[in-house]
């Protein structure tokens, strides 16, 4: 892929995850009243099942954009090279099975179990993305590490923001700041699109002279 083409699949990845969040709208907390999880999929369920199509339209990106930059920032002669791609198809697996858990649950499964039920596979989805940042800090850490490209800045804030999602692995509050759908997981939740499209800037080749 061009220069230009690399760089426009990173914006188009943050445009998409943006559409997808936009028509799933704004989720009720995993801990909240059960009537109000409940018609949350009731009234929204085609937009949630769109959000979900969009947002693994996004992973197709993410795939195409690491698997083009793979020679520059994922090395198979290093051992974060390796671990980056590792990285990469976990991320994408764990992503994958987010988008289908949220779908599945939106199709149907919700109402179809009943109200409690419907409360206890939200519970679960919350977990499930709380998870997800586990394999994100391992490809974001391996990736800053194993770059050849850019300079000193890049890997150290690569390595902060794999820090980041680390301590996001553990945002498992019931309640508050670290809880699932809490300020923390919001900040992480735009932070892996942010450094995917700084990635996209900073790794693409220079033309020749």
């Amino acid at each position: 892929m061009s220069r230009v083409a690399l760089r426009v699949t990173g914006i188009l990845f943050v445009v998409l995850i943006l559409v997808s969040e936009l028509l799933k709208g704004d989720s009720p907390s995993p801990t909240g009243p059960t009537e109000e999880i409940t018609s949350f999929f009731d009234e929204r369920r085609s937009s949630i099942l769109a959000g979900a199509y969009v947002q693994m339209l996004a992973l197709f990106l993410l795939a195409l954009l690491f698997a083009s930059l793979a020679p520059r920032l994922m090395s198979q002669e290093l051992t974060s090279g390796r671990l980056a791609r590792i990285g990469l198809v976990l991320v994408l697996a764990a992503y994958t099975g987010y988008a289908f858990w949220t779908a599945a649950t939106a199709f149907g499964a919700a109402l179809d179990a009943g109200p409690e039920t419907a409360k206890a596979l939200w519970e679960i989805r919350f977990v499930a993305e709380t998870f997800v940042n586990l394999p994100v800090a391992l490809f974001v850490g391996a990736v800053g590490i194993a770059a050849t490209v850019g300079r000193g800045w890049y890997r150290w804030a690569s390595l902060a923001v794999a820090a980041a999602f680390l301590v996001g692995g553990a945002a498992l509050a019931r309640n508050g700041f670290f809880a699932p759908d809490g300020g923390y997981g919001f900040i992480l939740f735009w932070l892996l699109p942010l450094w995917v499209v700084v990635t996209a800037f900073v790794a693409t080749p220079r033309p020749a002279s």
